[in-house]
This record gives structure tokens, sequence and C-alpha cells, in this order.
């Protein structure tokens, strides 16, 4: 038997060449359902566009870029987190991000985005499903995203319970073309593949969307009362917390950059002993500025004071969270006790 005979005759048993017979269906019938159909992978593509405008953080991935202008938008207009958040909603055929954190909610001004991002793998895993890939195109003009994407792939992939192999971020430029090319506006793509955990809840003939979307929405008040909740509970925490780490991301990003054109880099490249003198003249103006009683003064040099201490941490490679730690570890000791532990 020739090889051309034995593959014809298998595409024709496969169902793949015509026999002259009509084909038989090998779909289940209406009252089940099969379980590939089940088992297979999702896929989801999210949008997102936002302007930028002078005066506010431009925000994306979870990092702080350094530019003279930001995300407009209702919460901190991180466009990368609300695209993502997006995809791997279309992907379980679920509303968008605009309908279950609409702009018009209160709850939602200022916002970091990481709580959308939590609150889409909470449903994401609810439902059964896992990250198996995330592919992310930013399209800016400018600043270059280049120094900061494996950044942002980290912070996606910690967001999302994921390896960091599952996660790619591209970034684009739109070659001067309409408002993104004139930097008047960033825009971004996101296209996400979720995998199921484990087998299929129901072979009912309902469809599995249909019941994942009625569940996801039954139980989203209760979700994003917990998560207000919670942002409630520790507010100023959250805030300070993810403002000063936007604070340190900003400093870090400044480190090899143009002494001309930012005074991070010119404090950088002065090295250590000057970064050194800095936050010292910086910690003497806050102390005179409390003996004097002048409290916005006061205010104000701390925040010069507490921008000096990140220089001085980036420059030694010390993350807030290693201060942080050290200050809880802390927490039930004495002063006292510390200081007479130190004179010995």
């Amino acid at each position: 038997m020739s090889m051309a005979f034995s593959c014809g005759s298998l595409l024709t048993r496969a169902g793949l060449r015509g026999t002259g017979k009509p084909p038989v269906s090998r779909r289940p019938h209406s009252g089940a359902r099969s379980i590939s159909s089940c088992l297979a992978p999702r896929i989801g593509h999210g949008f997102d566009l936002h302007r930028l405008e002078p005066d506010l953080p431009l925000i994306l991935g979870g990092v702080t870029l350094p530019h003279d202008r930001g995300c407009a938008g209702h919460s901190d207009g991180d466009a990368v987190y609300h695209c993502v958040v997006d995809a791997i909603l279309g992907a379980m055929s679920m509303p968008d991000i605009g309908q279950l954190f609409p702009d018009k909610d209160l709850k939602w001004k200022g916002a970091p985005s990481d709580v959308f991002m939590r609150a889409a793998r909470e449903i994401m895993e609810e439902n059964g499903y896992c990250i198996g890939n995330v592919d992310v195109t930013v399209i800016l003009e400018r600043p270059k995203l280049a120094p900061h994407k494996e950044q942002m792939r980290r912070n996606i992939a910690d967001l999302l319970g994921t390896d960091l192999e599952n996660i790619n971020v591209k970034a684009k430029t739109h070659e001067k073309v309409d408002a993104v090319g004139e930097n008047r506006a960033v825009s971004c793509h996101t296209v996400a593949i979720l995998t199921r955990v484990s087998g299929p809840k129901s072979h009912s003939t309902e469809s599995s969307t249909t019941k994942m979307t009625d569940s996801a929405i039954t139980s989203l008040g209760q979700r994003i009362s917990s998560v207000m909740g919670m942002v409630s509970d520790a507010n100023t925490s959250l805030e300070t917390d993810h403002i000063l780490e936007r604070l340190y991301q900003t400093v870090q990003s400044r480190r090899g950059g143009d002494p001309d054109t930012s005074w991070t880099s010119k404090l950088f490249s002065k090295g250590r002993a000057k970064i050194g003198q800095k936050t010292g003249e910086e910690a003497l103006e806050t102390v005179i500025a409390a003996i004097q009683g002048s409290r916005s003064e006061c205010i104000k040099e701390s925040a010069d004071l507490l921008y000096h201490l990140m220089v001085l941490w980036a420059d030694m490679d010390i993350s807030p969270k290693e201060v942080w730690s050290e200050l809880q570890s802390r927490e039930n000791q004495s002063g006292l006790e510390e200081k007479r532990m130190r004179k010995e």
C-alpha cells in the first residue's frame, strides 16, 4: 500500500476528506456539553486609552514613570492594569471594568488600580481558572518603557499569582500619529488566556459562561464591599504604602539618568557623600521648622527629607520594605531597653 493511499485513507477516516456520504455529526446532543469544551482555554482581549495631562503621575503596570504628565482617570489611571483586568473579564464573558467599577462611584476616586487586579484574580479563581499567559502591548510616545518593562511584568505576575514567564510586556510608539503619537494619550492592548485548574463545575444544558457571569454579578457587591472594607479599615496605611512605593520607584528610575534634565539624577551622579549631606541638611531644616513652631514648613521640610532619604536608600539598594520590617521588629521593644543595649 502506497504512502499516498495510506495518508488519504487516514484523512478520509478522520473526516478531513470527502467520502461522498453525509458526514456523521460528532457533536454531543443538545442536553450535554463536551468535556473538551469545558476544559478548553478561554481567550480575552482588553483595550484602554487615557489622556495624558500635566501635573499627574504617570503610572503604568504599577510603575511610576518619570514624565511631565500622567494619565487622567477616575482611579490612578493605570492603563496597563485596567487593560489586563478587561482581558481577564472578557475571557470569562463578564462585564468590563467600567461596569463593575464605574467611574461615577466615589469609592473608586483615586483608587490604586491593583485593587481591580486583585478583584479580577479573585473572580477568575472563584470560577476555576488560572492564568495561561498574558501579553500586553503599551503604545506610548514618551518616555521609553524599556527600563521598566521587567518591573511591570513582575508586578502583573505577583498580582495575578502566576509565574513571570507567563507575562509579557511590549512597548511601541505611534510614530507621532494622532493623540498617542503626539504624547497626548497612552493606549494599551492585552490578550489573556485562561485555563481551567480543574474540571468544569457543571455539565448542565445552561451555558457555563452564563452561570459564571450570573454568579460573579450576584456576589460582586459582596466582594467589592469586602475589598472596600479592607481599604476603609486601613485606608491611611494603604494610601501611604502606595504613595511611598511610587515615590521610591520614581527615585529608582532616575538612577543613571541625564544629570542635566533631572535633579535626582544629578544627585546620584555626585555620589553617596553628597546624597548624605543633602539628607542631613533636610533633617536639620525639618527640626528648625519644628522648633520655630511652623507646622506648614515642617510638613514641607519633612517631605524633602523623606525624598532625600529615598535617594539615599536607592543608592544603597535598600528598599522601603526593609525599613518598614525593621520598624515592625521593634513594635514590642522598649525604646529605653534598646538604648541601653546600644550603650553596652
